[in-house]
């Protein structure tokens, strides 16, 4: 794990459109916990602003699947709303002939400054989902720092993030090991621990986002729905295969890239068998921007 770079890794383009695919499937499982697109206290206040349209920012929006969707919402409420979404990796882009026209995609490293001067201070709402894999330290002043910088004042904040570090793994009876998967989470937890990734953050969210200086604040804990947990570990399987390549080659390092290919193969064996991993929630947190 020595060559794992979190802010680099999920930016590679060599994880393209099997990774688009895997975000689709993530925004769905995400939506079947939520049940909303918007908080409902963010939703409420912005339908009822009287400056149109709202201007609304996703950032790191992959391959805009959140924002395609919200027009659509957005659209059926009759509440007008330019949509941009932003992301270091343009690759998972579809092109604008396949997107609402209020739907606008660029390329943009958010964390790289400074910022560009026409979006300081022009949006009623920025949404942040699944930002985690690429902070690895618990300072969320850099994001928060952005996010602040984009708002106008008196506009909302939306995070929803899962702990990255938390796998939680189940199986349908006592008659069916769960042994590799165990083992595969175990490895799993040991590297982002020897590499010092924690996200406990995510649990308390709200706290960074009230010392940060929003005000508003509130945090809302929802439980994954069973029927999702096979959806879920199916998601995390197309991102552990990939992660052979950070093992080194007939090693004798604790692990090598063949013993955890040959791990990874006997945990898919398991889930096969009807065991499941999980992350047990999705912790969203809301905030405003001081007027």
């Amino acid at each position: 794990m020595d060559e794992y770079d979190q802010s680099k890794y999920w930016a590679a383009p060599a994880r393209n459109f099997r990774s688009s695919a895997r975000l689709y499937l993530q925004h769905l499982l995400v939506q079947n916990t939520l049940g909303y697109l918007l908080e409902p206290t963010i939703e409420k206040s912005v339908a009822n602003a009287k400056a149109k349209p709202l201007k609304i920012a996703d950032l790191a929006c992959g391959n805009g699947i959140w924002l395609t969707e919200l027009h659509s919402h957005l659209a059926s409420n009759n509440i007008p709303a330019q949509l941009d979404g932003f992301d270091v990796n343009p690759i998972y882009f579809p092109d604008a002939a396949y997107r609402p026209p209020n739907v606008t995609l660029k390329k943009l490293d958010i964390l790289a400054k400074p910022l560009p001067i026409e979006l300081i201070g022009v949006y009623d709402v920025v949404h942040i989902r699944a930002l985690g894999s690429v902070i690895p330290t618990a300072d969320l002043s850099p994001v928060l720092t952005v996010v602040f910088e984009l708002l106008k004042p008196g506009g909302y904040i939306q995070w929803d993030e899962s702990r990255g570090d938390r796998f939680i793994v189940e199986s349908p009876s006592p008659q069916i090991p769960k042994v590799h998967c165990d083992t595969l989470v175990h490895v799993l937890k040991a590297g982002l621990q020897a590499k010092g990734i924690v996200s406990d953050w995510v649990d308390v969210l709200d706290t960074h986002l009230d010392k940060f200086g929003f005000q508003n604040v509130q945090q809302h804990i929802q439980q994954k729905r069973k029927q999702d947990f096979k959806g879920w570990t199916e998601d995390y399987l197309m991102v552990w295969e990939e992660l052979a390549t950070l093992f080194p080659p007939k090693s004798k390092a604790p692990m090598s890239r063949e013993e955890w290919i040959d791990l990874f193969s006997k945990a898919v064996g398991e889930t096969e068998q009807g065991v499941v991993v999980h992350q047990g929630t999705v912790v969203t947190a809301i905030g405003q921007k001081p007027t």
